[in-house]
């Protein structure tokens, strides 16, 4: 039987969840509309590489005398996001990966997490089945 911390722990953590999903598909979905708008077709390559795929996609090497920084670096945001998706693989759920990364308004990394089990609550007894083939509830994961 889960403690009542065990619970509120849990439950804390799927509305948490829920809220950087939440956040997640209104970046995706705006990020998305408004950058497909600037994309460019790709370009076919004349050579593909084996290991490091298209050359025509390599940004171009800078000369190591170059003083300016590197360009093409990904933003703040982006990376943050990226952070994100990272986490989500660590989801054992099958139907939903979810992952988020709490940042300070000074960009600061607050948390990260994803959508699992609290640190000390074994999920192996859990059924991760949508639904029963017996159509009993508690053998889904959605009693």
């Amino acid at each position: 039987m889960a403690s009542a911390r065990d619970l509120a722990v849990a439950s804390i953590s799927a509305a948490v969840g829920a809220a950087a999903a939440a956040a997640a598909l209104r970046f995706l979905s705006s990020y998305g509309a408004s950058s497909a708008k600037q994309r460019s077709p790709p370009t076919p390559c004349a050579e593909h590489l084996a290991v490091n795929g298209c050359a025509a996609e390599r940004p171009p090497v800078q000369s190591p005398f170059d003083p300016a920084k590197r360009e093409g670096y990904i933003s703040w945001d982006d990376y943050f996001m990226a952070i994100a998706f990272l986490s989500a693989k660590r989801s054992k759920d099958p139907n939903r990966q979810v992952g988020a990364c709490l940042v300070s308004q000074e960009g600061i990394i607050l948390g990260i997490g994803y959508n699992g089990f609290p640190r000390g609550c074994s999920d192996n007894k859990l059924p991760w089945a949508k639904k029963s083939a017996k159509g009993d509830p508690l053998e889904t994961k959605y009693p």
